[in-house]
Formats: structure tokens, sequence, C-alpha cells
């Protein structure tokens, strides 16, 4: 019997295939990948817990029976905490939902389903009120949810909640209407709230065979993906080991790959100068991937010695889903050659870079938690001492937003004074990181210091990113790691460093048992900061001697 988790249509059709071959026996689960999904089931337990105060909620958290389900949907509960759903076997679906939240205009018990996640699914747009908002206390009380739209990116748990929807309707549980809820983390304190998406609004841009894209709702994305993963999963369990056919889909490496227990099934049967394997950085999509390789072009040194003139009118009306197909194809070709070259970072320009200096200059670079929190401003001081001083504004503690804002104002006051005793004073900073966390907490806290500090930034601080992203490509992407190491041929004092591990470092500092590991964590994340400014230093200085050079 095929029946597909709320996971399956979102998830690669690969892992569906190995799951059903009866061939290919199942990896043993890796514990590690429990640890990902620790702050998500932080998050829902935060949520589940407010919406079983709901008046009229049924908490079925302890219960995993369907019978217990039926008797709280037969009593009309308002809300139904971690229900279990019956098998729908005709749609080859089984799973459940975090949540049921009754349609209250129903003559009869009908209900809507709800996932929390920990991150955040709306933006801004001006003009839009296709979604609705609740609160957890009240979420039957819905409000047009005003100049926000829906993150697509985030269009996953959508896919979840629609294997939710059909699941309810084949049950006969199902509201009137297609609405489905998502309980983002607003990662800022707040308690959050209830998004209201219609799965049946158009909002998600996809391919289209005849139009190049098109604009089709979760609910159709839904549809098409759990329908292919039927027919994945089918063929997958006819094979006998014997004269089987291919199989009907190959393996391609995804973001995804990073956590799958079948990575290590799939990994031995690609071949090493894949294209998914070797461009990882900006990479190409599985759609783009399997295009190409329609075109014969499967590896790095196909692409690099493709003719990608040539390619573009088979290859552009089958990609007409990403916004510039043809740019992206024409950046990946470019790294292939590179890798064919041995080449890592390339310049691509011949004029001068034009990298402002000064008498005084402050590299920064800031560190942040897991939850977002930034607990640490770290800056490194050029042409006050005779040699460049490395000055930390740091708290290793559990962090309010009120300390996070107090730990900014530290930094911004000095900066502030720095700034008034060298009127020529820049500050560098890779990517806009530290600006946006500035201007975000400037905003919060409307503290006037802070104002001055983003002013100051509009005045003084220069990305060093966007210079270097004007003038050179580099085979693993324009990061401050790859361009210091490959071109400023810098070296980080750690062996392993990285914004992510930081953020373990982070962690044992806070909350590690004795203080020897505390205080080790401390120091390697301080040293990993410094670091971090140093190596800007060293990138700035390589791109004042290219043009000294050119000069």
């Amino acid at each position: 019997m095929i029946l597909l988790d709320p996971y399956a249509a979102r998830s690669c059709p690969v892992k569906t295939f190995n799951a059903f071959d009866p061939t290919e026996p199942a990896p043993p689960m890796d514990e590690s990948l429990r640890e990902a999904f620790q702050g998500g089931s932080d998050h829902r337990d935060l949520v589940l817990g407010a919406l079983a105060a709901v008046p009229g909620a049924v908490d079925l958290r302890t219960s995993t029976s369907l019978e217990a389900t039926r008797a709280a949907v037969a009593a009309g509960a308002s809300v139904i905490i971690r229900p279990t759903l019956p098998d729908d076997v005709e749609g080859h679906r089984k799973g459940s939902t975090d949540a049921l939240v009754s349609d209250a205009g129903a003559p009869e018990p009908r209900y809507y389903p709800l996932k929390a996640k920990p991150y955040r699914v709306v933006e801004k747009q001006l003009g839009a009120g296709e979604l609705r908002t609740s609160p957890l206390s009240a979420p039957h009380t819905l409000h047009i949810l005003h100049d926000r739209r829906y993150r697509v990116f985030r269009e996953g748990v959508l896919l979840e909640l629609a294997h939710a929807w059909r699941m309810l309707q084949s049950a006969g549980w199902a509201g009137d209407e297609p609405w489905a809820a998502v309980v983002g983390d607003n990662h800022d304190g707040s308690q959050p709230s209830i998004t209201w998406v219609n799965l049946q609004h158009k909002f998600i841009r996809t391919y289209s065979r005849t139009a190049g894209h098109k604009m089709r709702s979760p609910l159709e994305r839904y549809d098409h993906e759990h329908g292919f993963r039927v027919h994945v999963a089918t063929s997958a369990a006819e094979r006998t080991g014997v004269d089987d056919p291919p199989p009907v889909v190959r393996p391609i490496r995804v973001k995804e790959c990073e956590w799958c227990a079948w990575w290590q099934v799939c990994r031995p049967k690609m071949d090493d100068d894949d294209l998914s394997l070797r461009i990882a950085k900006a990479p190409l999509d599985v759609r783009e991937l399997q295009t190409l390789l329609s075109l014969g072009i499967k590896t790095v040194a196909q692409l690099a010695e493709a003719d990608v003139d040539a390619l573009l009118p088979e290859y552009l009306p089958l990609t007409g889903h990403r916004d510039r197909s043809e740019a992206r194809l024409r950046q990946a070709a470019l790294r292939a050659r590179m890798l064919a070259r041995g080449v890592e970072l390339e310049r691509v320009t011949d004029d001068p870079v034009g990298l402002p200096r000064a008498s005084v200059e402050v590299d920064l670079d800031i560190e942040t938690s897991d939850d977002g929190t930034t607990y640490l401003w770290g800056a490194l001081v050029s042409g006050v001492d005779p040699e460049p001083t490395y000055r930390p504004f740091a708290r290793f503690g559990r962090m309010t937003g009120a300390d996070e804002v107090e730990l900014a104002l530290e930094f911004s006051t000095w900066l502030l004074d720095l700034a008034d005793r060298h009127p020529d004073l820049r500050v560098y900073h890779y990517s806009d990181y530290e600006v946006v966390h500035l201007r975000r907490m400037a905003e919060r806290s409307d503290h006037p210091v802070l104002r001055r500090a983003v002013q100051l930034a509009g005045e003084r601080f220069v990305d060093l990113y966007g210079y270097v992203r004007d003038h050179f490509v580099g085979v693993d992407g324009l990061g401050l790691k790859v361009v210091a190491t490959r071109g400023a041929d810098f070296r980080w004092r750690d062996e392993d460093p990285g914004g992510l591990q930081s953020q373990v470092w982070f962690k044992d500092a806070v909350g590690a048992a004795d203080v020897t590991t505390r205080e080790c964590a401390r120091r390697r994340v301080l040293e990993y900061n410094e670091d971090d400014v140093r190596a800007t230093l060293a990138v700035r200085e390589w791109l004042t001697r290219l043009d000294a050079t050119a000069g």
C-alpha cells in the first residue's frame, strides 16, 4: 500500500523512491538529525500550550488514538491539539498536523489545519491583503493582515498543510473553504500570532510548459507534487532487483541532502564531477539541472566546454520559472570553466576597485545567537595606535531584548565618540548584516544614540562586499572566508571557523556546566570574531595593493 506522509510532497522525490524500493535496504537513522529540529519543537510546544488554553479546546498530546480525535470532532471541540487523522487510502495519504481549528460558522464540526514553524512566514508588501491573522488566544477572531504577504520560499509548510487539508476532506471534516494556519516565530520575543493562508490563492511562481512560468496556488502545487511522488513510489515498489528499468528519478545534490539519511545511498550513484556536487554556491535548481541533463550536460567538464549561446534556445523555455535564468546559467558556466582550470577566485574587470580609505578606520563584525540576538559587536581600530587594536563589546549570558539594545548602545556610544574625534573615520563591514541589525535595534528602541549611529552608517560605513562583488567571481561564492583566504591569503586561528559554528560556541559559553568549558568557549568566540575583522582588514589592504600594482 502506498501511503505518503505530509513531508513527501515537499521533499526530494529520490527519497520517496528509495523508501519504497524493496531492493534498497533502509539506512540507519542518524541521531544527530534530531538536533536540527530542536528549535522547532520548543516553538511548537509554546504554540500548542497557548492553543490548549482556548475555551473548548481538546488537548490530545498524551493520546495518539484515532478514536480520541473522532470523539473531539463529534463533540465540536474549538481546537484539537495534536489530532490523529484517518488514513486517506484512496488518496495515498497518511499523517496529521499540529492542530485543528474549528470552522465556527459551519452547522456541524468542520476544521482547518494548523502548523507551528520556527521562522518568520510573512514579509512586507504594500497593498497586500490576502492574508488573515488572529491571536493564539482567540484563533476564530480573524482580521485582514494589511501590507503583508506570505514568504513564498516558505512554501514547504503550505504543502504540508495542503496534505492535511486533503486528509480532512477525505474524512469529511474539512471546512467550507481551504484555509490553513501557520504560526511562525518572530524571533524578537513577541508573542507569535496565527497567519491564515487561502490554499487556493495563486501566488507561487512555478514552471509552465506553455507560458514559461505560471502562478499557482498551494493546493495546485501540492496536488502536482504529491501525484508525482505517488507515481515515483509506485514505480519503486515494482522493482525486484532483476532486469528492472532505470529509476524514474536520479539523485541530485540539494540542501536537503545535508541531513538526509539516504545520502549515503545516493552519493555512490553520482558522478564525482556532477554539477550539483561541485557548484555549491548559487547552485542551479533541480529543474535547471534536469533541463541541462536533457541537453546532454551532467558534469562540470561538460558545462565548461558547452556553448551557452547554443544552449539558450532550448534551455530558456524550460526554465522560465526562474528570474534571470540566462544569467544564472552563464554564471554556472563561468564557475564550471574556473573549476576546470583549477581557479578558485578570479577578477573579471580591468577597472580600479577604488576602495575609499581614511586615516582612522574601523573593521566591524557582529556575532548573533541562533535566535538572532546580537551578543557581540567586534571592532578593529586602525590609525590610532601603532598597531590595529581589537575592541569587543560582548554579553555572554541569556539576553533579553533590552539587554541587546543596551549592548548596541554601548558600542554605538563608543563609535560615535570615535567619529567625533576623527572626522574622516570610515567603518568597513562585509555585506549589510551589521547595518541591518543596527537599524533594527534603532527602530525597535527609537533611542537617539542608535538613530545617530544609523545616520553615521549612511555617511561613513563602507560595505566591502559590494566592491568585491563588482570585480570578482568565486567558484565557492564571495563570502569573507573565501575572499580572505584565496585572495588576501589570510588564515583564521580556528580550524573550523564559521558563523553557525560560533553559535554553538556561544551556547557553550553561556550554558556549559563547568567554568572551564564556558571560559574556553568565550575565548574561542572572541578569537573568531577578532579574526573576522582582521580578515576584513586583510581584504581591504589586498584590494588597495591591486589598485597600486595596476597603477
